[in-house]
């Protein structure tokens, strides 16, 4: 068995943590110290609870709020947050990263990779830290108080790449002996354009905007809203733009479509219509209720932290990406945010004054 860290103790980490050790690995579970309280429950009882697609008691070796310890406990560090917080990690360890460390995003949204690597050159830390990311959470999972975490659904394959890119190999190797479903992809460019979140949930949220925010009794957001063949025909007419733009780049990426059923199976619902129709991961159970508002993750980080960056790249390659800009013009109206200069732009992630073959080299060296 293995020592891992987690960083971020919210539904994803705790479960990451639970899972791993329910199978004898002696997990670090790291918050920051505003969030100390998501801690206090699981260090008085000693682990996590799971429940729903794995069950029993997964103990946690070590709680804390102490980033230093944190890094020091392993030489490989899962990152488990929101895109947003990516930054705030990424300068909170940059002084305790070590030469032959690895912290894999899990997942990193589009470019998350990038992003956390400038923040580490840029607060002083110019070590030899391989960098990676996943395209999804392996997780469909919630986790209640005190040390409750039900896992809804768990991914039967997980694409993740390093920078630098050679290091993929490796990384997908050590991490197997954690988690098998990891396969390794050529560079973090499939990974960011397998991030399904980013180019499903804006859609449904945008379709769905003034009923979240009036519809005071809820609803089933998969069931009640993503399920609508419209919302499905423009979340594959986003996903046409996504193919056609890796193809631009010099690769290909499989449909949503077929993205989705990798993960989870269930060809008897072929298409996406059928399956965000019958999926019961995804709807038809509590944990399904739309949210409470649009400024929600499914526009404040699936929009500006992937379909941003994702319609930069389409310019900078001459590509249309007219869908994927629409929702963006809209949910930034909407939310009253300027989503493109918030978000991973090119010029927020350093590369607007590189060629895409300088992009393609960076994410495949690191510089």
């Amino acid at each position: 068995m293995g020592k891992i860290t987690i960083l971020g103790a919210g539904n994803g980490g705790c479960c990451y943590a639970a899972y791993l050790g329910k199978r004898g690995h002696e997990v670090c579970l790291y918050e920051v110290p505003e969030l100390a309280d998501n801690l206090a429950d699981i260090e008085r009882l000693g682990g996590l609870t799971l429940r729903g697609c794995d069950t029993g008691f997964g103990p946690v070796a070590k709680c804390t709020t102490d980033i230093e310890e944190a890094c020091a406990w392993s030489e490989y560090i899962l990152l488990v947050t929101p895109a947003f917080a990516h930054k705030i990690i990424a300068r909170l360890a940059a002084p305790y990263l070590k030469a032959g460390q690895t912290v894999v995003l899990n997942p990193g949204s589009v470019f998350g990779a990038v992003e956390f690597l400038n923040v580490l050159r840029e607060c002083g830390n110019t070590q030899d830290i391989t960098v990676g990311e996943t395209s999804s959470n392996i997780f469909a999972c919630r986790r209640y108080r005190p040390n409750d975490c039900n896992i809804l659904g768990i991914k039967d394959n997980m694409h993740l790449a390093c920078i630098p890119a050679c290091r993929t190999e490796k990384v997908v190797a050590d991490l197997n002996a954690y988690f098998p479903q990891y396969i390794a992809v050529p560079n973090i460019l499939h990974t960011s354009f397998l991030d399904i979140n980013a180019f499903t949930h804006p859609v449904s949220m945008i379709f769905s905007a003034s009923r979240v925010e009036l519809d005071k009794d809820r609803f089933d957001f998969y069931w009640g809203s993503m399920a609508a063949v419209g919302v499905c025909n423009t979340i594959e007419a986003i996903d046409a733009e996504r193919q056609a733009l890796a193809k631009a780049m010099g690769f290909e990426v499989e449909s949503i479509n077929d993205l989705i059923h990798g993960y989870y199976g269930h060809w008897e619902w072929p298409t996406l219509h059928e399956f965000y129709s019958h999926s019961t991961i995804h709807g038809g159970i509590p944990e399904a209720i739309s949210p409470p508002s649009t400024h929600h993750r499914y526009l404040t980080e699936d929009l500006p932290y992937g379909l941003v960056p994702v319609s930069e790249l389409g310019k900078k390659a001459g590509i249309p990406t007219p869908h994927t800009d629409a929702i963006i013009t809209l949910g930034s109206s909407f939310n009253g945010e300027d989503y493109r200069t918030l978000g991973r732009s090119l010029k927020n992630l350093g590369m607007d004054g590189m060629t895409l073959e300088e992009i393609i080299r960076f994410v495949n060296e690191g510089r």
